[in-house]
């Protein structure tokens, strides 16, 4: 038996605010020899902490449309059909099923769509902690971007993607 996250949470619902909040991508290119980062704009989520976290949820959409990095070309053909196609598919999509603790922190496992197709994904929180206005969290999660449905592209770009979420909330 673990024992209990001490935690200064306030249990509640918490709407994400995104301005404030911002979700980078890290991946590399060029058969893995150079880092690409990108951003992409959240659209909005809750968080919903429960008095025993483990019952927490938390749900977020983030706007494919909006993928940025320092290459306009790149960014006009990741949004495009051959990746993200942002047209048909304009949200990208996180919904929780689970949160559990482990001795190194706590996992919030989900289902991330992407192009209309779900997969499973684990985001490792390492930041979980009360504002003055809300809340405040960090995740990071490694993603399989194939299982998630963008198999595009597989001689030049990295299968994984380090996501890293950093979500405010009121």
């Amino acid at each position: 038996m673990t024992t209990p996250l001490r935690t200064t949470l306030r249990p509640g619902t918490y709407t994400l605010d995104p301005r404030r909040s911002t979700c980078r991508l890290d991946a590399t290119h060029v058969f893995g020899l150079k880092p690409v980062a990108a951003t992409v704009d959240l659209r909005g989520g809750t968080v919903t902490v429960a008095g025993d976290l483990a019952a927490s949820t938390a749900s977020a959409v983030l706007d494919a449309g909006t993928f940025h990095s320092d290459d306009e070309r790149r960014d006009r053909d990741i949004i495009g059909k051959r990746f993200l196609d942002a047209e048909q598919h304009p949200a990208i999509a996180f919904r929780s099923t689970g949160c559990r603790r482990e001795e190194s922190g706590w996992l919030i496992d989900g289902i991330l769509r992407v192009r209309g197709r779900d997969s499973e994904v684990t985001l490792r929180l390492s930041t979980a902690e009360s504002t003055a206005d809300g809340c405040h969290f960090v995740a990071t999660a490694t993603i399989d971007r194939v299982a998630a449905g963008v198999g595009t592209g597989r001689a030049i770009i990295a299968r994984t993607v380090r996501l890293t979420l950093d979500m405010w909330a009121a």
